[in-house]
This record gives structure tokens, C-alpha cells and sequence, in this order.
């Protein structure tokens, strides 16, 4: 039960972590839906790695590109990690403890998927859309870095908050995005070295880092495929489909939540 569950959260990460839908929301929800075993949020973050490793190699050009030429779009990126690295060192156990742990955070979940969802819709139906990646400037940057702290919020989606506030600047869908996902490498490369180094010092079993090797291995597989398909979407459709999938989700896992009360 323990490896199907492993590969089951691996593939989800892969497949939610780029899309605007919220990965953590999904990596807390399977396992509450389905009563799986809770392998926990080390875990969780652990499996970042994979999906860290997919941005790096699907965006190697772009990060070889920027190092090379010293390009100011490397500063602008290391100035949006900053809140949110901040902000989930200080506030790790917060998190989790009323975020992960605590019995209302399914609704927590629910409620964000339905209420960023309508956000990330008003915002990619109204917003200008008529700037690329050359426009950003510090305060861009850093505007959309403190967007990115509302995803430590399960639910939020990382993703879905930092492409909808790169589109209220004015970033067209797809440098929204691509921004979005050049952003999303350090910071998800540091939480998921940190937590996965923590496994080495809690008292699991034998098994957890081999487990958590398999899950990095399939969310970096997946990763790589998911980033390719959503960018050439972007290119041709509106963000309304996930939002629609964000509202049904949402208000299933509320209804759920009642019930189960």
C-alpha cells in the first residue's frame, strides 16, 4: 500500500505542481479521500525535487543564457524567491500544523481552490496581456514573489498565484507562465533538499528514503512532460478550464468535508 501510494502522490505532483490547480491541495487530498497512508509533508516537499530537477533540465538553456550574460532576469528571479523562502522557513511548522494537520484544512483547500480560482479567471479575462519577460522589472518581481507566499496556503496553488499576478502586470499567458516556472526552481529545489535532508535525521523507517528517491524519479518524468504540453497550450487557450476544474474540485471537497463532520 505504501509504494502504490508513493507513485500515486509522485504522479500527481508531476502532473499539479505546473498546472494552476494546487499541488499540495492534491498531495493532502488523495490521501484523505481515499484513506491512504499520510506519508506526511517532508514527503510532500521531498518530491519537489523531482519536479525542481524538471525545470532545470526542460529550462537549462534559459538558466545557462542567464548566468552567462548576467542577465538582470537571474536578479529579478533571486528577489521574487525571497518572500516565500522566508516566509516557509519561519513559518514551517505553522504551516503544517494548521494547514496540513489540523481537521478544517480540507476546507481550507476547498474554499482557496474556489475563491483563487475566480481570482486567476477575473485577472486572465481582464488584464491587458500585452507584455513579455523583458518588462520585468524589481518591483514586478517582487509584487509577484509576494504573491507566491499565498501558496504556502494548500490550495492557492504556487503556480496559479504567481502566472495570475504576472498577468495583473501585464505579462501576456505565456511569460506569465514561463516566468512562473523559472521562479519555481530555486524555491522548490531548496524547500525539497531541506526536507529531504530532514529525513535523514527523523526517526523513519529504513524505507522512507528509497521511497522518497522512487517518488522523485516519477515527478521528474512527469514533470518534464507536463511543463512542454501547459506552455504550448497557453499559447492558444484562456485559463478557464482549470479554473472550472478548481470550482468543482473545491466545492466536492467542501461537501465532502460537511459529511464527514
Amino acid at each position: 500500500m505504501i509504494i502504490t501510494t508513493v507513485v500515486l502522490l509522485a504522479v500527481l505532483q508531476g502532473f499539479t505542481e505546473f498546472l494552476p490547480i494546487s499541488s499540495s491541495a492534491h498531495l493532502f487530498l488523495l490521501p484523505w479521500t481515499f484513506n491512504l497512508p499520510n506519508l506526511g509533508l517532508s514527503f510532500d516537499a521531498a518530491i519537489h525535487i523531482g519536479t525542481a530537477l524538471a525545470l532545470l533540465v526542460f529550462f537549462w538553456k534559459d538558466f545557462y543564457n542567464l548566468f552567462r550574460n548576467r542577465d538582470k532576469l537571474l536578479l529579478y528571479i533571486l528577489i521574487a524567491s525571497v518572500p516565500a523562502a522566508i516566509a516557509g522557513f519561519l513559518g514551517d511548522k505553522l504551516i503544517d500544523k494548521y494547514f496540513h494537520q489540523s481537521s478544517f484544512a480540507p476546507l481550507v483547500i476547498g474554499v482557496g481552490l474556489i475563491f483563487f480560482g475566480g481570482l486567476m479567471l477575473y485577472i486572465d479575462k481582464n488584464a491587458k496581456l500585452n507584455k513579455d519577460l523583458g518588462h520585468i522589472g524589481k518591483k514586478r518581481a517582487l509584487f509577484i514573489g509576494f504573491a507566491q507566499v499565498l501558496a504556502l496556503i494548500p490550495g492557492t496553488s504556487r503556480s496559479g498565484i504567481t502566472i495570475t499576478a504576472g498577468e495583473y502586470l501585464g505579462l501576456d499567458r505565456e511569460s506569465a507562465a514561463r516566468f512562473s516556472f523559472l521562479l519555481a526552481t530555486p524555491i522548490s529545489l531548496g524547500a525539497g533538499l531541506y526536507k529531504f535532508m530532514q529525513l535523514f535525521t527523523e526517526r523513519s523507517s529504513d524505507s522512507s528514503i528509497p521511497l522518497t528517491l522512487v517518488g522523485i524519479v516519477i515527478a521528474f518524468i512527469v514533470g518534464i512532460a507536463v511543463i512542454r504540453w501547459f506552455l504550448d497550450y497557453l499559447k492558444k487557450h484562456t485559463l478557464f478550464a482549470f479554473v472550472l476544474y478548481r470550482w468543482v474540485l473545491g466545492a466536492t471537497v467542501i461537501v465532502l468535508w460537511l459529511i464527514r463532520r
